[in-house]
């Protein structure tokens, strides 16, 4: 994976986790959230993703492969995530979401 462009991502709060990751994801590859080809539920079950990190008490990171990247979660010690992409589409490059 040396060749991956990182971004990270701040998830809302009002927001749930699974939307987020969606957004982060379309952001990463420079795609409009809408328009974008890939449903999360063909790489992850988005249900159990947010009913993982709801309760924002867990501190805990999950990675997993999904439309041309690795996402990685990573909750801090107080349950706040942060939403991690590793794009595997571009050359190496790094800048914040």
């Amino acid at each position: 994976m040396g060749n991956a462009k990182k971004f990270y991502y701040e998830p809302r709060e009002n927001e749930s986790l699974s939307a987020e990751v969606v957004t982060a994801v379309a952001k990463a590859h420079d795609e409009d959230v809408l328009e974008q080809e890939w449903v999360i539920s063909e790489d992850i079950n988005s249900d159990a993703l947010d009913g993982l990190f709801q309760e924002r008490n867990l501190n805990m990171t999950l990675t997993f492969e999904a439309d041309g990247a690795t996402v990685t979660i990573i909750a801090d010690r107080y349950g706040n995530p942060q939403i991690k992409i590793e794009s595997h589409r571009n050359d190496s490059m790094t800048r914040s979401l």
